[in-house]
């Protein structure tokens, strides 16, 4: 992360490794990690809920600018960024609270060169709190021309499988806020699309003096 801004708690983690034929070894892997994300108190938005969708995408965009937003190749290439991002943006409709899905590809320093996106699924649990679902493939088998080769088909069947089975039931108090926000703000989708952000981008960890202009930010966003 770019600052001290953010903590996260780790929830669950597995990785499944996929073997070709006999004595072919390993072709690739699956990892997934889920985590609970949030901003420490001194840097919290106050006032501001993380079920409101317009905010939750203002909120979106100050953690993905702090997490990828500010690392950059060096030298001559320092105005390249090392991450693109989100990409193929996917709201969702499926979860009583709004959530999209999207990639951050890692960069090279060639304009097309993405690879190995870090494929997130997002959505708020609290107030102040979200969930990010991540999965990466990895791919270790590959022809002289790079590509993939292998069937990544099985691959892509077991996200596909884990994606749809995420369901969110939420408490009694957790309910009545999205009832409330709901009433108040109407349609509780996050938007259709969601253009990448312009990286690279220079970060600096905010001081105490500003959080208001961090919160007038969020406001004039929701």
């Amino acid at each position: 992360m770019a600052n001290d801004c953010w903590g996260s708690i780790g929830l669950l983690g597995r990785m499944w490794a996929f073997y070709g034929p006999w004595m072919t070894g390993c072709k690739g892997e699956l990892s997934l990690s889920v985590s609970v994300v949030g901003r420490f108190d001194e840097f919290s938005f106050e006032n501001i809920s993380f079920f409101n969708p317009k905010a939750f995408e203002t909120v979106l965009v100050r953690y993905l600018n702090d997490r990828y937003g500010h690392k950059n190749w060096e030298d001559d290439m320092a105005h390249v960024p090392r991450y693109h991002g989100p990409a193929d943006w996917h709201g969702h409709s499926h979860l009583p609270v709004p959530s999209a899905s999207f990639k951050v590809y890692r960069r090279g320093e060639g304009l097309g060169d993405l690879a190995l996106p870090d494929q997130l699924f997002v959505f708020p649990v609290t107030d102040k709190h979200f969930v990010e679902v991540c999965f990466v493939q990895e791919y270790y088998s590959c022809d002289e021309t790079g590509n993939v080769a292998f069937d990544i088909s099985p691959m892509q069947e077991l996200q596909d499988n884990i994606f749809n089975s995420i369901t969110l039931e939420l408490g009694s108090k957790a309910q009545a806020r999205v009832d409330a926000i709901k009433k108040e703000v109407g349609n509780m989708q996050l938007s259709k699309e969601f253009a990448p952000l312009k990286w690279p981008i220079n970060i600096y960890p905010p001081g105490p003096s500003e959080a208001p202009e961090m919160q007038k930010s969020l406001k004039a966003g929701c």
